[in-house]
C-alpha cells in the first residue's frame, strides 16, 4: 500500500517526474547498518557498534522524510508528490518498524 502512494507521487501531480522514487534508496539501505549490527554482535548486549549502525538507521530515515521536503522547497516536485512520498514513508517505515519490534528484545529482533 505504501508504495502505491509512492507511485502515485511521480504519476498525479506532474507525470514523468520520477525523482520521489529516490527514497527507494532509504528504504533499501536504512536496514543495512542493523543488520550488519546484530549479525556481529552476540545476543542480547549493547556496544558501540549497534549504537552507531541505530545513529546511522535514523539517519537515513530521516534523509527519507526529507528529501520529498528538500525537493519540494526547491519546486523540482509539486507538495501534492511531497505529501504522497510522506505518506508512504509512514507506511513503510511504520510497516518495518512493526517487523522489527515483533519480539522482546532491546533493539527488537530485526533479522
Amino acid at each position: 500500500m505504501g508504495l502505491t502512494f509512492l507511485i502515485l507521487a511521480c504519476a498525479v501531480p506532474t507525470p514523468k517526474i520520477f525523482y520521489p522514487f529516490f527514497v527507494l534508496l532509504f528504504y533499501a539501505l536504512s536496514v543495512l547498518p542493523v543488520f550488519i549490527a546484530k549479525r556481529t554482535v552476540p545476543n542480547g548486549e549493547t556496544n558501540p557498534k549497534t549504537e552507531f549502525a541505530l545513529f546511522l538507521t535514523a539517519g537515513m530515515v530521516l534523509s527519507a522524510f526529507a528529501l520529498p521536503i528538500v525537493l519540494a522547497h526547491a519546486s523540482v516536485i509539486t507538495w501534492t508528490a511531497c505529501t504522497l512520498t510522506i505518506i508512504s514513508n509512514l507506511i513503510n517505515y511504520g510497516t518495518i518498524f512493526g517487523y522489527a519490534m515483533r519480539d522482546e528484545e532491546p533493539y527488537g529482533s530485526m533479522f
